[in-house]
């Protein structure tokens, strides 16, 4: 679910090596002569498949992945999941560059450049042979398991996005309703802020943890900019700048606490689930954290002043896996990832996390799982569009998150300047 920009660094791949090799392939690539063993006779052995899952994430994806290799091998007794929380990016890259990547791991698909690399590198494996049922999914969900028409991983069954958390009881004992406009939002701001309320927890010292009310403003603010840049067409700005300015107003009101610039993501979902801040904002995937609070919590998107709620797009990837190319067991690699995209595997994964379906045949956990559904429309979210305009000559997205973010964080970047960074590094890419 996180994005981060990440460096592998020589000496650190020179360190890890050998403990990286013993988690991957549990056998050495098959020759030519025998990948023309059947599928049969690969199935009939005894086989241990290493899998890396989102290290980030374990917290909240343990307990589900857990039952769902269970039952896997259930179905499967041929074949051991060695399910590892081992799957940071730094790891992969590293495990990239010491031929030693296990037999699966977790990917995000088109949510950000990773996969297409890998995949254009040779890397990950080629699925197209391997007939993966697509019938049960919408376009967006292939796409997102697709490069350059070829699929490298399992389809999503799960839209997420940044929303807002809310303490319920704490609007109710303050008066405040949920809003129905941007006014009514930046009044509800205001009312905490002057009773001594942090009006939204926030986390400041993480790369993307400071971004996430960017995300939700960007489509209320600039959706008609975001198309622009995305369709490859001259963007009015002006838009953004009222956005970039917006979110650094907040900062310097100390909206999202006063502490912001130097609390992590713990820090923050801690203050708020312990009632020291009205509002969070974080990601439909961390909603098992706030399930069973001590007091009633419900969940909005922003409004425009229309009254138009926005999420915005993105596939879940709790549950998308590439196989490597070299592993020696690709047949039995594939049938963990089809059973993934099972509706039973889904229905497990949305029994314990709570996640919004992208599919017909998946049962909302709960109410809460409805109130995220509630947007009007779809908006685009503003690290996907950059990145779709970023090559080797650009990368927005990072100067966006790297320059952009705690420039405006620490007001040392007003708004026409944050978006004329963005402007000028889109103009160096081929793709614009």
């Amino acid at each position: 679910m996180k994005f981060r920009k990440v460096t592998a660094m020589a000496i650190l791949a020179a360190m890890v090596t050998a403990s990286l090799a013993g988690c991957g392939n549990s056998a050495e690539p098959k020759s030519d002569a025998n990948e023309k063993s059947t599928s049969t006779e690969q199935s009939a052995e005894q086989v241990t498949l290493t899998v890396w899952g989102d290290t980030d994430n374990q917290a909240i994806l343990e307990a589900p992945f857990k039952e769902i290799n269970e039952a896997f091998e259930k179905i499967h007794p041929n074949i051991k999941i060695d399910y590892q929380w081992s799957g940071t990016f730094d790891n992969i890259n590293i495990a990239t560059q010491s031929d030693s990547l296990p037999d699966m791991f977790w990917v995000q698909g088109n949510k950000s450049t990773k996969m297409e690399e890998l995949a254009k590198n040779g890397y990950i494996l080629n699925l197209d042979k391997y007939n993966i049922d697509s019938s049960r999914y919408p376009q967006s969900a292939i796409d997102y398991a697709t490069v350059d028409g070829s699929v490298y991983c399992n389809y999503p069954a799960f839209f997420d996005y940044a929303v807002i958390y809310y303490n319920a009881e704490m609007f109710k004992e303050h008066e405040v309703k949920v809003p129905e406009t941007f006014s009514e939002f930046e009044a509800a701001l205001k009312t905490f802020a002057d009773n001594g309320i942090a009006p939204i927890s926030g986390a400041g010292s993480g790369e993307f943890d400071r971004y996430w009310p960017i995300q939700m403003m960007a489509p209320v603010f600039c959706q008609e900019t975001l198309k622009a840049i995305k369709n490859h067409e001259e963007p009015d700005y002006a838009p953004m700048e009222q956005m970039f300015d917006k979110y650094r107003e907040y900062c310097e009101k100390q909206y999202f606490g006063k502490d912001f610039e130097a609390t992590d993501t713990t820090g923050a979902q801690l203050a708020f689930t312990n009632g020291k801040a009205a509002m969070i904002i974080d990601g439909t995937w961390s909603n098992a954290i706030y399930r069973d609070l001590s007091f009633e919590v419900g969940a909005f998107a922003i409004p425009d002043e229309d009254g138009k709620r926005y999420g915005q797009s993105g596939e879940s990837n709790v549950m998308t896996y590439a196989v490597s190319a070299k592993t020696a067991y690709p047949d039995q690699a594939v049938e963990y990832l089809k059973f993934l995209s099972s509706p039973e595997a889904e229905q497990i994964m949305e029994d314990h996390q709570g996640g919004i379906p992208l599919v017909k045949d998946i049962e909302p956990k709960d109410d809460l799982i409805r109130q995220f559904a509630d947007v009007d429309e779809i908006g685009l979210n503003i690290y996907h569009v950059l990145s779709g305009v970023s090559d080797d000559s650009a990368k927005p997205q990072d100067i966006f998150l790297g320059v952009v973010v705690p420039k405006l964080m620490m007001s040392e970047m007003d708004g026409k300047q944050a978006a004329g960074s963005i402007k000028e590094e889109i103009s160096q890419s081929s793709l614009k």
